[in-house]
């Protein structure tokens, strides 16, 4: 369900991933669905939502996460298209990251963060 914010420029949608409910903001900058915000995190500049993401929430403090992604992309053959993270809630920061193409494993991954996902838009 998408509830229009005063402005009317930008959305609030519950979606559920994973069966864990988030409520995230977005909006269209051109012909781009963009993510503002998701559980109260808000990103500076807006994430683009579009092709292969790997979305995840992990300790603000670690960057191990994304060190690992890395590895896990030059493993993989694939490459880290774009890179967003939001504000810190409660120690932990969400981060968007924009993929060459899906990872077939995460398991190397979610060691390191609170919660991880995959989605091709």
């Amino acid at each position: 369900d998408v509830a229009p914010e005063p402005d009317s420029s930008t959305g609030l949608v519950q979606v559920s991933l994973q069966g864990t409910p988030h409520q995230v903001t977005g909006t269209v900058q051109g012909s781009t669905p963009v993510l503002r915000e998701i559980n109260g995190a808000t990103f500076k500049q807006p994430a683009p939502l579009c092709g292969p993401l790997l979305i995840y929430r992990a300790k603000a403090s670690d960057g191990s996460a994304l060190a690992m992604l890395t590895g896990l992309l030059s493993k993989a053959g694939a490459q880290l298209l774009s890179y967003h993270s939001s504000s810190t809630v409660a120690g932990e920061q969400w981060s968007v990251v924009g993929l060459s193409g899906p990872l077939a494993n995460l398991g190397e991954l979610k060691p390191r963060v609170t919660e991880v996902f995959q989605l091709h838009l």
